[in-house]
């Protein structure tokens, strides 16, 4: 579809954004085969507070926030361009683990919170041909030692098995240090069981209303919809959306969703699509989920919501809120709202984000209220439109909406992949959360 930019000035902002594309915008693509959605006034079809959901806070290792290597250079150099040795791995779920260690590195991964204190369970996915490595952990840069966990013998280097202890920790956000007491072994991921981590926790008065951690073998069907189709969702896109554990998988607690060059159905491209339509949905709240995205010509993932009306009035009469797009290479993500106006005219309004580094996960949320919407990378407010009263013809973002995770390949806003591309390229989630008042 292609998409018409329209200024529209809403009360009290001064000066209006526009953008054209969206997430997948559809003139009647309800995803469910045209079936009515439930319609779901103020809750989710899952319901409950945070007590009731399994926090697992897992750091892939190659993610670290800081680093101390003593090597002369980046063996791999395939996931990050600095002097930590990085390489392809074969665990499950494959991606990159931290190789090659030697005595005195060390690693940080920050902002990991611990809710309450007391006795946590740390694991550390491992793979070394002889025994002998030790791995010492700590709080914010050595000030609160952990203890130590030694490395047995898995019978290789990518021959993998877990490892785990028990820490004492008080409540609180800290940095985690990985300390290589004594080499060598690869590590793949680091984890925490009952802790969080990356995410900027809600405002006072937010509670915990549903989530998905990501954190079993498979997707949660109870939860989601996978989409299979080729329609390029409206926006001329390449791909063929597909429910392959090629394209969808969960695994190493994050959701996978992976785009492959690879002719499939009339197709040259493959990737995946999923909702939470007439399973879930919310009118207001908090939205947030903790992500990895994927960069490059032609890379289109987003993160976004629309309205339970889809199916019978049509997009955009439905609404549309885009939590988090992004296209080609940009140093920037977008949030925008997309509508049918008082006139019943298409319209949009929205804003980028700050500058990111893509090689990290960030979290990407909206507050949802029936005032306005908000948008916020990492608790950082970037973007803010009112909706009050139902102004300028917003009425559309009072009433339910569902979630959507996707990653397009071209189509009208990014344009196509070209040969600087990489694939398969893929959109890694740690976490969804939706938080209600």
């Amino acid at each position: 579809m292609k998409m018409k930019t329209i200024n529209v000035v809403l009360a009290s902002l001064l000066a209006g954004g526009t953008m054209a594309g969206c997430g997948g915008n559809t003139s009647g693509d309800s995803g469910d085969g045209g079936k009515t959605p439930i319609s779901l006034a103020q809750t989710g079809s899952a319901a409950g507070s945070s007590s009731n959901i399994a926090a697992v806070c897992t750091l892939q290792a190659e993610d670290y926030a800081n680093a101390f290597d003593t090597t002369a250079g980046n063996t791999g150099n395939q996931h990050r361009t600095d002097n930590v040795d990085i390489e392809a791995t074969t665990d499950a779920g494959g991606g990159y683990n931290v190789a090659w260690t030697a005595n005195g590195e060390w690693l940080a991964h920050n902002n990991i919170t611990f809710p309450t204190s007391g006795a946590y369970t740390i694991a550390y996915r491992v793979a070394a041909p002889s025994a002998g490595g030790v791995i010492s952990a700590d709080l914010n840069g050595g000030t609160i030692p952990l203890g130590t966990i030694s490395v047995p013998a898995t019978g290789g280097w990518q021959n993998w098995t877990t490892v785990q202890r028990t820490i004492n920790v008080n409540a609180g956000t800290y940095n985690l240090g990985t300390f290589v007491s004594s080499a060598g072994f690869n590590l793949n991921w680091i984890s925490i069981a009952g802790a969080s981590c990356g995410s900027t926790p809600p405002p006072p008065g937010w509670t915990l209303a549903w989530a998905d951690e990501f954190n079993g073998t498979s997707l949660d069907t109870s939860k989601w919809n996978i989409e299979v189709n080729g329609n390029g969702g409206g926006n001329n896109e390449l791909q063929y959306y597909t429910a392959r554990p090629e394209n969808i998988r969960v695994t190493g607690g994050e959701l996978v969703i992976e785009a492959r060059k690879e002719a499939y159905m009339g197709k040259q491209y493959t990737s995946g699509r999923i909702t939470t339509q007439n399973k879930a949905s919310w009118q207001y709240g908090r939205m947030e989920a903790r992500m990895k995205i994927p960069t490059g010509k032609g890379t289109w993932p987003a993160f976004w919501m629309l309205g339970n009306s889809i199916s019978s009035v049509g997009w955009p009469a439905s609404g549309e809120i885009d939590i988090m797009e992004h296209v080609n290479s940009e140093a920037v993500t977008h949030g925008t709202i997309h509508w049918s106006d008082h006139n019943n005219a298409y319209a949009n309004y929205g804003g980028p984000s700050g500058n990111l580094d893509f090689s990290q996960f960030h979290v990407y949320a909206v507050e949802w209220d029936a005032s306005g919407i908000r948008w916020y990378v990492d608790g950082n407010k970037f973007h803010e439109v009112s909706i009050a009263g139902g102004i300028n013809g917003t009425s559309e973002f009072h009433a339910p909406y569902f979630l959507l995770f996707n990653l397009a390949v071209g189509g009208n806003w990014p344009g196509s992949p070209d040969a600087s591309t990489a694939f398969p390229n893929r959109m890694q989630v740690d976490y969804v959360r939706v938080y209600r008042r």
